[in-house]
């Protein structure tokens, strides 16, 4: 039996995960985990930094879901429960585990820009929760590797 633990909703958003600790990509050189951050320059530039193959150049193309940043495949995903997995950071991966893990989950009235108000179904259902704290693992040991 699991232990209640709780999950109350911040209202961060992909946003707030995405330009405060930036995006882990694979290197579409080298395959190596990059970094991808916003430049000192305008919004929406971000510099993607692979550190084993060097500066990759400054991307305007603003997208993300699905995988995916700025045309680049994340580092953070794994084949889990008929779906994909991802994460863009370590954040957002800590806020997956407490979502999941959490046997009662409470979220801001009225907010629908919050993580916890775009997570997909498969994600929500406690169904698949074993499945899900094993996948985010799965991404936290390929963390360690870096």
């Amino acid at each position: 039996m699991l232990s209640e633990s709780r999950f109350k909703d911040s209202g961060e958003t992909a946003h707030d995960l995405i330009f405060g600790y930036g995006v882990l990509v694979e290197c579409p050189k080298c395959s190596n985990c990059a970094f991808a951050r916003k430049s000192s320059e305008e919004y929406p530039f971000f510099r993607i930094i692979c550190h084993r193959c060097g500066l990759l150049p400054i991307s305007n193309t603003l997208s993300w879901g699905s995988g995916y940043f700025m045309d680049y495949q994340l580092w953070l995903r794994v084949n889990c429960c008929g779906h994909v997995l991802w994460a863009y950071n370590m954040q957002h991966l800590d806020f997956l585990e407490s979502y999941v893990a959490a046997s009662l989950r409470e979220r801001k009235p009225n907010i629908n820009q919050s993580l916890a108000s775009r997570l997909p179904v498969w994600i929500k259902s406690t169904k698949n929760r074993n499945q899900l704290i094993k996948g985010i693992q799965k991404l936290k040991d390929k963390l360690t590797k870096v």
